[in-house]
């Protein structure tokens, strides 16, 4: 039997993080290292373009600096609550205690279970500046996106 190619989601080419979204996703990773932090990303969908504007920490259950996971109940919480506030649920954040940002072979796995999903992931040392890239899966079969990142500074 042939795999079969799901039709692939309509996932964000684009990242925009407001400046105080960015701000929090920050604080959440300093505070957190050398454990990786991990957390929501809420706000709205417009055509290819998501738009951040709230973050919401969530606890790394592992308490790992090599990998995350957290409570899919305090998960599916921050997201009905975002959801009360009128935002829409994005994707995750999670930091690496490395430079560069870059998916680990657990991440990938781990984002076949929701495609559309868009994973931002910050690279960060001490006494560096942090980097962020993100990527989504656009359906069952058809492999992850690299998803632009605009932060926006006022």
């Amino acid at each position: 039997m042939d795999a079969e190619v799901i039709a692939p989601f309509k996932a964000p080419t684009e990242l925009r993080i407001t400046e105080g979204a960015w701000r929090k996703i920050l604080s959440d990773v300093v505070a957190s290292f050398p454990i990786e932090a991990c957390g929501v990303l809420l706000g709205r969908i417009e055509g290819r373009t998501a738009l951040v504007e709230e973050a919401r920490r969530l606890r790394n259950i592992l308490a790992s600096n090599r990998a995350f996971w957290f409570d899919v109940a305090e998960w599916m919480s921050a997201i009905l609550e975002g959801r009360e506030k009128g935002l829409e649920y994005i994707g995750v954040y999670h930091s690496h205690p490395r430079e560069d940002p870059i998916l680990s072979l657990s991440d990938r796995q781990r984002m076949l279970e929701c495609p559309g999903e868009v994973w931002l992931v910050i690279g960060y040392l001490p006494g560096r500046e942090p980097r962020a890239a993100a990527w989504v899966i656009r359906g069952y079969g058809l492999g992850i996106d690299r998803v632009r990142v605009n932060i926006e500074r006022k």
